[in-house]
């Protein structure tokens, strides 16, 4: 967790063994970003996937019994560079909606990641900060950074298997 004027931010480096051109497609893609988005045993159903700057990827999936939706709203994207999106839990139209697990979580989270390529090898660097948060939300979003970087490490990990299905 880095601190900018004295908020939190959370900031996630991950390498693949993949060009950037095929990493940054398993973000592009709707059936690939099906396939390996999400944290470890929850699978994900893509509702609508718009993949531009404005554009939206909605999804669904079941979290703890219940049905749980999500969405990106695309701010930048720069071909195989560059994907800024803020992230959200939303209701099955599209909505922003609170998380289900806690109401002091950020309705919005701008989410920067950059891909870099060496060898033929990509190195993705993730950074996050809530949105037109208030201070409590700020100071939660802080004080749940070790489980973020926990979910997004199984995230990656998912993308990694996937990547690895396309040599």
């Amino acid at each position: 967790m880095e601190y900018q004027n004295n908020k939190a931010e959370l900031i996630i480096t991950r390498e693949f063994n993949a060009p950037k051109e095929i990493v940054f497609n398993a973000f592009a893609d709707s059936e690939a970003l099906g396939e390996w988005w999400g944290p470890p045993g929850v699978p994900i159903t893509v509702v609508n996937f718009d993949f531009k700057t404005n554009g939206v990827f909605h999804y669904k999936t079941a979290m703890q019994g219940q049905i749980v939706f999500g969405r990106f709203l695309y701010r930048q994207i720069q071909e195989f560079d560059l994907i800024e999106f803020i992230s959200s839990f939303s209701d099955e139209n599209c909505g922003i909606t609170r998380a289900p697990f806690s109401d002091k979580f950020p309705l919005e989270i701008f989410n920067h990641i950059e891909f870099t390529e060496q060898d033929k090898k990509t190195t993705i660097t993730l950074s996050g900060h809530p949105v037109n948060a208030t201070e409590d939300e700020w100071q939660f979003f802080a004080q749940i950074s070790a489980g973020i970087q926990q979910g997004f490490a199984g995230t990656f990990d998912h993308l990694e298997n996937y990547l690895s299905k396309l040599k």
